[in-house]
């Protein structure tokens, strides 16, 4: 349980044992911290993540943990800058603050979760290991995609019409299909797109990227569907596999928000497979979503309506991706994990005939 008790929102760099013991006392354990040591962690694209290695003085509980995982601010001014003016370091630590403690999903214990009115903050979480994160660009077992849908479906089903969470004043409620994402945004993406990573799409996918960026402003209006609180960038790479419990421990909901139905499930399942594998499987994995959704409460929701929100989704990873080429850190591995998302993302479409729609 977090107290009230207040704590210097630091870097990486200003994290002393000092600090540390404070943060710890802060959850209630009474331990002092002798020393540390860092490591780096991820790929930090949106902000800086460090597991924190602990060294106590004599006497120190048995709740003391060994290692903590640290996230910050990112060290790039684009991504920072990003991060603040957007909401999305906000709705991370809010998320944690508040939410958290009633998702029913596997999340990290929370041992310090501030933020201040410039939106610099601190993370300081539950390390998770031995469960260790996901990778995109290797993708899923069929297996793990089984487990990871299983905690979407308690997620959305939790928050299945939540109209209370309309009155969380730091959560993003967009008017249309997709938060943050505007068409003024994807048109300048799409734009830089094509500019700086020419011949990295095929034909194929230009053709369906350049229909979704003419209708953008159609396909982003208002739904009448039913709304969930959804993670909205639903991936391997926040996503930790293999925990003692073998559950699937959800990261990182920057980008979360209250939203239309349908968006985790095609956002996760167009980004994991090649064409072949997701087709052979996609519509059994929904079938177990569809009906995790219904055993944990959620009614009035057939299987045809849910495929056709997965279906209108499948463009979601398109704009998040796109977006992504502007407003974080630029790295080699971002650069192939973005264009392998659009890919993945209009294979989707297709399949699914969600172009169908498209008033042009």
């Amino acid at each position: 349980m977090l107290t009230n008790e207040p704590i210097a929102i630091v870097t990486p760099e200003q994290v002393t044992p000092a600090w540390m013991s404070q943060a710890l006392a802060c959850r209630g354990i009474g331990a002092t911290v002798e020393s540390l040591t860092v490591d780096l962690v991820g790929t930090g694209q949106l902000g800086e993540t460090r597991r924190f290695h602990l060294n106590y003085k004599r006497g120190a509980p048995a709740s003391a943990p060994r290692t903590l995982i640290g996230k910050f601010p990112s060290d790039s001014a684009i991504a920072a800058s990003s991060g603040r003016s957007m909401g999305l370091y906000r709705a991370e630590v809010m998320f944690y603050r508040e939410l958290a403690h009633r998702a029913r999903i596997r999340t990290p214990d929370v041992y310090v979760a501030e933020i201040n009115e410039s939106n610099d903050f601190i993370l300081l979480l539950e390390d998770m290991a031995p469960a260790v994160m996901g990778d995109q660009m290797r993708g899923c077992t069929i297996d793990e995609a089984s487990k990871a849908l299983s905690e979407a479906a308690l997620l959305h089903a939790t928050f299945w019409n939540d109209t209370e969470l309309l009155k969380q004043d730091w959560l993003s409620v967009p008017p249309g299909a997709q938060g943050l994402y505007t068409t003024d945004l994807i048109e300048k993406s799409w734009y830089h797109v094509k500019k700086d990573y020419d011949g990295q799409l095929s034909p194929e996918v230009t053709e369906v990227c350049d229909r979704y960026v003419r209708n953008h402003a159609w396909w982003n209006r208002p739904r009448d569907t039913p709304k969930c609180f959804s993670h909205n960038d639903f991936r391997p790479d926040n996503l930790l596999f293999g925990g003692p419990d073998d559950r699937v421990a959800v990261v990182d909901w920057q980008t979360s928000s209250y939203l239309s139905s349908g968006m985790d499930a095609a956002y996760f399942l167009g980004g994991i497979f090649d064409r072949e594998t997701r087709k052979a499987n996609e519509r059994d994995l929904l079938k177990q979503y569809h009906n995790d959704l219904l055993k944990h409460g959620v009614t009035d929701y057939d299987f045809d309506q849910m495929m056709r929100d997965y279906a209108f989704f499948s463009f979601a990873a398109i704009a998040v991706a796109m977006a992504a080429t502007l407003i974080v850190k630029r790295t080699n591995r971002g650069d192939k994990l973005f264009m392998h998302m659009i890919t993945g993302a209009a294979h989707q479409a297709i399949d699914n005939n969600a172009l169908d729609h498209f008033p042009e």
